[in-house]
């Protein structure tokens, strides 16, 4: 927790019980069922099979995420080797025909359909007009911790950003601001044995 506090940008931290990733996780289900296009926040339920969550409050001083929050995805294994045109959650590898762009990306070397100035769509990449595709919310790394997840002896470290509801949940819950220049993020991660004989 002491980490975290201390991280640029982080205004706030929190352990969260194991209620609220329940309650957050029914809010993006509920989320997903209203939304205009099809959606899936695959990273809140594999953040339910975490023993520990907490939550941070951060402000635009915050680094950005390792990789995009959110792609537009079809189902379907890859014909050949993955590559960074498909993802990959819990063994399962999803084509990538679309993705949020984040202010470090390096110009991309193919056709691109800029949806304002945060989200691009790879149209040579779908399979055919009639493929389902959705968008999905992957849970991605954490840096910080995963530098130091041996010696904290935690393991399986993911990070979420939360839909708006789920964000106000985990507000109310932790005791956070609701200002609403800041936004939050929920890390989850299991406790495993620390190797004997280190400190």
């Amino acid at each position: 927790m002491r980490l975290l506090a201390g991280l640029p940008g982080v205004v706030a931290v929190a352990s969260v019980p194991r209620e609220v990733v329940k309650q957050v996780v029914e809010l993006e289900h509920r989320y997903e069922q209203g939304a205009l296009i099809p959606l899936k926040n695959m990273g809140v339920r594999i953040a339910l099979k975490r023993e520990v969550a907490i939550a941070l409050l951060k402000d635009k001083n915050f680094r950005e995420p390792p990789e995009p929050t959110v792609y537009l995805v079809e189902e379907g294994q890859p014909e050949e080797r993955i590559d960074r045109s498909y993802i990959t959650v819990e063994g399962s590898a999803y084509r990538v025909v679309g993705e949020e762009v984040l202010a470090s990306r390096q110009p991309y070397g193919e056709k691109t359909i800029s949806l304002g100035d945060s989200f691009v769509i790879f149209p040579d990449r779908r399979v055919s007009g009639t493929t389902p595709s959705y968008f999905l919310v992957p849970p991605l790394g954490f840096p910080e911790l995963e530098e130091v997840q041996e010696r904290m002896g935690i393991g399986e470290v993911l990070s979420i950003s939360p839909s708006a509801q789920a964000d106000n949940c985990l507000r109310e819950a932790c005791g956070f601001s609701a200002d609403p220049s800041l936004a939050t993020l929920l890390l989850a991660f299991d406790l495993v044995e620390r190797p004997t004989g280190k400190p």
